[in-house]
């Protein structure tokens, strides 16, 4: 019988980060599926806000400070995760209530910044309709899927930087 020996390896094996990433995912999909809360997903700041929750989280839970790019891979994980998952429950919600989140909130608000033109109007009106009436094609999903694989790991990386930034643990001083 032949016994093997571990040998410890000579870098401490970092924390893992998934139960992180997975909160920052959260945030990122409630954020998305919240009336009027998803409209901060306009300009991208929830989800930029689930990738400083997964580095927050990450860095509290075990007194740690990350570089940029830990933030950044942390946070566009987080990403990943928030965004395939919200983009699934999206695709539930429409096919089962044919309700798409957040789609009222962005037509209202399109609607109140163009003002009064009735030809205008018209046109955003009819654009809307298609989308509800096409949201589960097989090109809107493709598409969906793509852009989220996409934008959603870069904007939440970058919200993980500014957290790597902002959270930042201070060296323990010399007395």
């Amino acid at each position: 019988m032949s016994e093997q020996l571990s040998t410890p390896s000579s870098q401490p094996e970092e924390p893992d980060n998934f139960n992180s990433a997975l909160l920052g995912g959260g945030v990122i999909l409630v954020i998305g599926l919240i009336p009027l809360l998803n409209v901060l997903n306009a300009c991208c700041l929830g989800i930029m806000l689930g990738g400083g929750a997964a580095v927050w989280h990450y860095a509290t839970r075990h007194g740690l400070s990350l570089t940029s790019g830990e933030g950044f891979k942390l946070g566009a994980l987080a990403g990943l995760l928030g965004g395939l998952a919200g983009l699934v429950v999206g695709y539930v919600l429409i096919a089962l209530f044919n309700y798409q989140p957040g789609l009222n909130e962005i037509r209202d608000l399109m609607l109140n910044a163009l003002g009064d033109d009735p030809t205008v109007r018209a046109q955003l009106e009819r654009s809307f309709r298609e989308q509800e009436q096409n949201a589960l094609s097989i090109s809107n999903i493709v598409l969906g899927v793509i852009g989220t694989a996409i934008i959603y790991p870069l904007f939440a990386g970058l919200g993980g930087v500014i957290g790597a930034a902002m959270f930042k643990k201070s060296p323990p001083s010399a007395n």
